[in-house]
């Protein structure tokens, strides 16, 4: 009987043992999820953290998978990928689609405002881009963010510029990456001939110094992704007709609004790299 008693203590205990073992694996597990929430909160669009958009290519990988398998949208996919949610782990090779929708499920029960803000702040970004900006073989392009440059003063590269393999104006058709509204289009003197598109998520994309355009665009004209806006050129710096300050090229510039800023300029290298993946 004894020993009988003993065994049944002993049986408890481990039980116990167990359950406070699977009550702190729940608690740390909620904890750690709730911190990765909360710390959505601390992502400020004005940032140059944010701005830079300092993304990877495997990063851009995982996204581009990740949307087979979720039918999440890229801007979605992002704030996760970029949080602790999923930024150093792999998904569960069995289930890759449930593990995107379990963290948004997640992210969007501790913080749904977060969520939802960078969700829309990175689609006007991305949700809407399908066509790369030159139709064309052998364009080069850098990650000249930031980089110096001096006319009407010294100022911060805000785009990216692509270059073609020859230095030929009016030779390389320039194509809308996104459906959109025509919002801008004319001569400015840093850009030149220029034509600025807002996307349906809210993204204005920007293509500057073209030699000419394929024809009249009006503000307010909605046009289609792959619809061709003119050929490079290497107009501005300048009153209008100013040709030749630099060598051939298309200056891509995106651009967001967010709760303070109408006009906030983005890194477009990683969107472009986005498009190649």
């Amino acid at each position: 009987m004894r020993k009988c008693a003993a065994v049944k203590r002993a049986c408890a205990y481990l039980a116990f043992l167990f359950f406070l073992s699977f009550v702190n694996v729940q608690l740390s597990t909620a904890l750690y999820q709730q911190g990765v929430a909360w710390q959505l909160e601390k992502v400020v669009p004005e940032s140059d953290r944010f701005r830079e958009l300092a993304l990877s290519e495997q990063l851009l990988s995982r996204l581009a998978q990740a949307r087979r398998y979720s039918g999440m949208t890229p801007g979605e996919l992002l704030v996760i990928l970029l949080s602790d949610a999923a930024g150093s782990a792999s998904p569960a090779d069995k289930d890759p689609a449930g593990y995107y929708v379990k963290w948004k499920r997640l992210l969007l029960r501790y913080d749904p405002e977060a969520y939802e803000r960078l969700a829309g702040l990175y689609g006007a970004i991305l949700n809407d881009v399908v066509c790369f900006p030159v139709a064309a073989d052998g364009i080069v392009y850098e990650n000249s963010w930031m980089f110096e440059r001096n006319y009407g003063g010294r100022r911060g590269h805000e785009g990216t510029d692509l270059i073609p393999p020859e230095n030929l104006s009016g030779h390389y058709p320039i194509v809308s990456m996104t459906d959109g509204v025509v919002e801008k289009v004319g001569w400015l003197p840093l850009g030149g001939y220029r034509i600025g598109i807002r996307s349906p998520s809210g993204g204005y994309f920007y293509y500057a110094h073209l030699e000419r355009y394929s024809r009249t665009f009006w503000p307010g004209e909605t046009i289609s992704a792959g619809t061709v806006l003119g050929w490079m050129g290497d107009t501005g710096y300048g009153p209008e007709g100013t040709r030749g300050k630099f060598d051939v090229h298309l200056h891509l510039g995106i651009y967001i609004r967010t709760e303070h800023t109408r006009e906030l300029s983005v890194n477009p290298y990683w969107i472009l790299r986005y498009l190649s993946v």
